[in-house]
């Protein structure tokens, strides 16, 4: 516990300093915390953001919470699953992120096509639908799934004026024209890919993706408070990589905000704004009694009180736009279907 402390001690040091060898990127170099530009000139401002978090989560909860019951494991075409102690909270917190991270950079009146890479269950395809209704949202997800061939998921596709195709990312190409979509979203994907296709997967998503449009990611933060702590105990911050269906895999790599900038740079996107959260505490312990969980639930909320502990958030959102044109995928590459 004494060395545990002073690692945290030295992770904060470090923080504020502004070592990015282990701790966050400057605000300068990296804006964090609700600044985005506000003009092509790069001046930083203060996002005028209208939609209130606590309201979004509200809109969010239920719909995440019927989408569980319909298509988590344990539901069929006519059970729904059982109920479980899994909060939702982590969910509802990743979702209202997105959510108020989109709003921020597009705006509510925003009218275009959206694509969501990967919709799983549907936790943030269909409150992003609720939420932004004149958005043409389209979506993408693995063909083996048993709830992506159920009559109550294209249902619950129509209900919300969605659309599905289903397409293997680790063997075909994202099966849309150049420039299509306006906006993307690319939540709790990447680290399930394996490393020799996330280039190839995040070049498909580049070319889709129209001039002065926005791709809104996140993914775990390799980088993490955890993380550290759990390398400074001599334990892997992943268990090995294990296949749970065809072709779908758990957390193979996890990526630092850094990387995931540098990586889309180099494909034409800029960073406009990135946020650092922390929402595990829901799967931590066996109960909101236990220690584990109360412990972690009082680190959130220390993280959201002081921003030297931004860096070390669990998690990254970060928006992008697209301001130059993508440069051409050479070798590595996978076949498109015209």
């Amino acid at each position: 516990m004494f060395l545990e402390c002073c690692f945290l001690l030295w992770n904060l040091l470090s923080v504020k300093m502004g070592d990015l060898s282990f701790a966050s990127l400057s605000a300068e170099k990296f804006p964090c915390k609700g600044t985005i530009p506000l003009s092509p000139s790069g001046r930083m401002g203060r996002a005028k953001i209208t939609m209130n978090r606590a309201d979004i989560e509200k809109t969010v909860e239920p719909i995440i919470q019927k989408c569980r019951k319909k298509f988590a494991p344990g539901s069929s075409e006519t059970e729904d699953s059982l109920d479980t102690d899994e909060p939702l909270r982590p969910e509802t917190r990743r979702v209202s992120l997105i959510a108020s991270l989109t709003h921020s950079v597009l705006g509510s009146d925003f009218v275009g096509r959206g694509l969501e890479v990967g919709s799983g269950y549907g936790y943030l395809l269909f409150p992003m639908a609720s939420l932004f209704p004149q958005i043409q949202w389209s979506a993408i997800e693995h063909p083996d799934p048993p709830f992506a061939s159920r009559q109550t998921y294209q249902s619950m596709f129509r209900n919300y004026n969605c659309h599905l195709t289903t397409v293997d990312l680790l063997r075909e190409a994202l099966p849309f024209p150049n420039d299509h979509f306006a906006l993307v979203t690319f939540s709790e994907v990447l680290e399930h890919l394996p490393t020799d296709r996330v280039n190839v997967v995040l070049s498909e998503i580049a070319r889709t993706i129209q001039p002065g449009g926005v791709l809104i990611a996140s993914s775990p933060n390799q980088a993490s408070l955890e993380n550290r702590l759990r390398l400074l105990k001599g334990k892997s911050i992943l268990d090995m990589p294990n296949e749970i269906g065809k072709g779908i895999f758990g957390h193979i790599r996890l990526y630092t905000p850094a990387e995931m900038q540098s990586a889309m740079a180099k494909r034409g996107l800029t960073l406009e704004r990135c946020e650092m959260e922390s929402n595990n505490s829901g799967y931590r312990g066996n109960s909101d009694r236990s220690w584990v969980r109360r412990v972690h639930r009082m680190y959130e909320y220390l993280e959201g009180k002081l921003g030297i502990l931004g860096g070390l958030g669990d998690t990254w959102h970060m928006a992008f736009r697209k301001t130059s044109a993508h440069p051409t995928e050479t070798g590595n590459s996978i076949s498109r279907q015209n």
